[in-house]
């Protein structure tokens, strides 16, 4: 089968483009053809694109893409399925529909349908009482205010177009129960949803763990650093924790500055380490190296792929009880889990688990064991089969879809 990919996040370490990554290496493991059309953001929404083919990076012409570059390419590659991830062009999206057989990968409870009118008006009332016009990121309750009423207006738009992508959408895949439920409580018909969780492309998954350090001291965070990831809630966790403790923070975003200063105001600037966002490599190393990985977000986490990487390494995890964060981490098996903003918790759990190598140990195993139990690439790869096959999507114009074939011991592939 050929699986052309389109996301406007495929190189980066964020979770879109770890997953996007991830899948393309699942799915050629799987000794299936895969293409995919990456971009860098413009201002219209369309994109600079280049083809990856194989994990190799190439460039479209070293030239921005519009609408009908982006259909040349899909129709030289001819395309049996078309899995959208994180694309804002709506218009091409439904171009792209008319030719081929098309999925929509619902990544973030942000692109979902949701109550949009009360949100928007309740931005503008937020915004009335400042004297500026506002639009509001729906399903998030984030307002985002703006001095132009035609970029407004563009906003309403584009908002406009994300939620009849997902309700015109034949197949819907997401991560989590939790999208799941916010798309059902959205009108979204559950036949037109398929939960495909997240898998960890990491190597030696599922392996045994190394025997932890007798005195951990090294914990890490890795994603985006804004408001809503919560770092700023793990920096005063650690001024509590009373610890020599050294953090590494694998990731980039608008408020590392802030924080960089938070952290110099809190007597930690010696022990945080803010490395950027780095090479794949260098994230994985980061993963070997620490002791307990910290998942510290205040929204709602749509999944959280770092914490099922974290555990294919053998960690263990502390988070906050947040979005679909109960659903990969059990609390007191493979890590804890404390309540949305308790710093003091936060402190106390992973001070726990730092000062005691066994149970270090024991919970690194039990995630490991998890992961490689209910968060495979086999795993992933049999949800989409299903889905695709619940849809009725047995035979796209120009090729076979993949069909659940059971192994003797039970591991669903894919077939075409």
């Amino acid at each position: 089968m050929k699986v052309l990919q389109i996301t406007r996040d495929y190189a980066s370490n964020g979770g879109i483009g770890r997953y996007v990554q991830d899948l393309t290496g699942a799915l050629e493991e799987a000794h299936h053809e895969v293409a995919v059309v990456c971009g860098e953001g413009s201002t219209d929404g369309r994109a600079a694109m280049s083809v990856v083919a194989g994990c190799d990076e190439f460039e479209h012409d070293n030239a921005p893409a519009n609408r009908s570059a982006v259909l040349e390419l899909a129709s030289a590659f001819a395309p049996d399925l078309v899995l959208v991830h994180a694309m804002d062009d709506y218009g091409l999206e439904a171009m792209l529909r008319e030719r081929y057989r098309v999925a929509r990968f619902v990544h973030n409870h942000v692109y979902c349908p949701s109550g949009i009118d009360h949100d928007i008006a309740s931005a503008r009332a937020c915004g009335r009482a400042q004297g500026l016009p506002c639009v509001s990121g729906y399903l998030t309750r984030r307002c985002w205010y703006v001095r132009r009423p035609a970029t407004a207006a563009k906003f309403y738009r584009r908002a406009a177009a994300a939620v009849a992508s997902i309700q015109t959408a034949a197949l819907l895949f997401t991560a989590s129960q939790y999208v799941r439920g916010r798309l059902l409580r959205h009108g979204v018909d559950s036949r037109r949803i398929t939960v495909a969780p997240y898998f960890a492309g990491v190597p030696g998954a599922g392996a045994h763990a190394p025997p932890p350090r007798p005195a951990g001291n090294t914990l890490l965070y890795v994603g985006r650093i804004v408001p809503e990831k919560g770092l700023a809630y793990l920096l005063r966790a650690m001024r509590q924790m009373d610890t020599s403790a050294r953090l590494v923070a694998n990731g980039d975003g608008p408020t590392r500055a802030e924080l960089m200063a938070l952290a110099q105001g809190l007597g930690l600037g010696h022990r945080v380490e803010f490395a950027g966002w780095t090479s794949r490599e260098a994230l994985l190393a980061c993963y070997e190296d620490a002791d307990v990985v910290v998942v510290p977000s205040v929204w709602p986490e749509p999944f959280g792929l770092v914490g099922i990487e974290a555990m294919a390494y053998g960690k263990p995890v502390v988070a906050f009880r947040s979005g679909a964060i109960p659903e990969w981490l059990a609390d007191g098996k493979t890590g804890y889990m404390v309540e949305r903003g308790d710093v003091a918790g936060l402190a106390r759990r992973t001070k726990e688990l730092l000062a005691d190598p066994a149970l270090r140990l024991r919970m690194g195993c039990a995630g490991r064991e998890r992961v490689a139990r209910e968060f495979s690439p086999a795993r992933h790869l049999a949800a989409i089969t299903d889905g695709l096959a619940e849809a009725g999507w047995q035979r796209p114009p120009n090729g076979e879809l993949p069909r659940v074939r059971t192994r003797e011991r039970g591991a669903p592939r894919l077939e075409t």
